[in-house]
């Protein structure tokens, strides 16, 4: 009999812990349902390693004072892009990039007034720690066009493995989730951005840590700018997947930061005591770039250098130029100083069944030169173009991209006559960003 009533009382106690768990997970839920929002875009001329097009995502208010709504880069692109808003049972509405981080896959968009209006509702974010492997947590979006939808599971580890650390997640996330909130279900609080999910692998999904997000926010409220340092270096690649940041080639200008070959980083004086990959070194150098301490391990001794860095140019302001199909940007400014010298200039876009596709040029082509001569700038080119377009001559181009088998050098040319029309200056503050 005493058996059977100790039986009778845990039983109970695990229904109602089951119970208020359930309750729980339905409130947090509920709320999320308020404050994230369907987001679309329209794509005509995509930039790098964007697509042309249409394609939805999600996206979650971070202030409501502002308007703000964070969600992934790629949902909103790094392109020029149309974009539109909408809540839950309402209309969408246009809105415009704040800020595109070029590192993180990380966004803030602004909406309207009248669309502020249209939830009470603020998430807690949690910026401080990330959550620990094991944690309960939901994905909230618009998995395949199931809109505002709720899904659970936990947290499965933690990687740098990637482009960016990542926390990651066995709770599904399909396309229409990206740019959700990841939310911890026992607190409530958004711990994450649903990202990806690897391919052709069970339950191994990604999102981008909040506690990384935060700090972009945080600089844009206070009027800074949140952009991840330039750091033009190479790491080795470290065995069995351990995490140090040995540099193997840095082209950073000496003069301006003395850091090397062969130097190994570990931490930013008054900041953070150590960092084990990239992202955590951006992350405590952002909106510190005018004046940076690093310490680092040289030749077996520890040091501290000093010495500035600059910003990583605003995806915001990158502009580029397209004429007969083809869309031609600068190259980061790295690529420009590399071993190789593959050029200033390279094709980011070919508009399919355009004179430029006619003509096989393709995407990545970098350029040689312009008639016969070495172009160094953007302004320059259109310069050369206009003339050519108003004179209706052709231009010959001669371009650069990596040999395939067999090829005598590094890099193939081709040359290509092209006659110049419908000469544009294309960039995301005039083109529906």
């Amino acid at each position: 009999m005493k058996l059977n009533l100790i039986g009778i009382i845990a039983s109970l106690l695990l229904i109602s812990v089951i119970s208020a768990h359930a309750e729980n997970d339905e409130d947090v839920f509920s709320k999320a349902q308020h404050y994230t929002v369907q987001i679309r875009k329209a794509v005509t001329i995509p930039f790098g390693s964007d697509k042309k097009g249409t394609a939805f995502g999600a996206g979650f208010v971070v202030d409501t004072k502002r308007g703000w709504i964070m969600t992934n880069a790629h949902v909103v692109s790094r392109s020029p892009a149309r974009l539109e808003v909408a809540f839950f049972g309402r209309k969408f509405v246009p809105a415009k990039k704040v800020y595109v981080d070029p590192f993180l896959d990380l966004a803030i968009i602004s909406i309207n007034e009248e669309m502020q209006k249209a939830t009470a509702a603020l998430p807690e974010l949690e910026c401080t720690n990330l959550p620990g492997v094991g944690r309960t947590v939901g994905t909230f979006g618009h998995p395949n066009g199931l809109k505002f939808t709720g899904t659970r599971g936990i947290i499965s580890g933690h990687t740098a493995k990637y482009e960016s650390e990542m926390l990651q997640t066995d709770a599904p996330i399909n396309p229409g989730n990206s740019g959700g909130p990841l939310i911890s279900l026992s607190s409530g609080r958004i711990v994450g951005i649903n990202t990806s999910s690897m391919n052709d692998s069970q339950n191994s999904n990604f999102a981008v840590p909040m506690q990384y997000a935060c700090r972009v926010l945080e600089l844009l409220r206070e009027g800074k700018d949140p952009s991840p340092p330039d750091l033009p270096l190479a790491f080795f690649k470290a065995p069995n997947e351990q995490m140090q940041l040995k540099i193997a080639r840095s082209l950073i200008d000496p003069v301006k930061f003395d850091i090397r070959a062969g130097d190994e980083i570990i931490g930013v004086p008054d900041v953070v005591e150590s960092v084990e990959n990239e992202t955590q070194l951006i992350h405590a150098l952002r909106g510190r770039l005018g004046n940076v301490a690093l310490r680092i391990k040289r030749e077996g001794q520890e040091l501290v250098i000093n010495g500035k860095l600059e910003p990583v140019k605003k995806v915001n302001d990158k502009t580029c130029i397209m004429f007969s199909g083809v869309l031609l940007c600068e190259t980061p400014p790295y690529m420009g100083r590399d071993d190789f010298n593959p050029g200033k200039i390279a094709v980011y876009f070919v508009e399919a069944g355009s004179l430029g596709d006619f003509n096989e040029i393709e995407k990545m082509d970098m350029l040689n030169s312009v008639n016969g001569k070495k172009i160094e700038t953007l302004d320059a080119f259109y310069s050369v173009l206009k003339t050519s377009q108003e004179e209706k001559k052709p231009i010959n181009f001669v371009f650069r991209d990596t040999g395939g088998k067999g090829t005598p050098s590094y890099f193939t040319y081709t040359e290509r006559t092209l006659p110049v029309e419908n000469l544009t200056w294309v960039s995301n503050e005039k083109n529906g960003s």
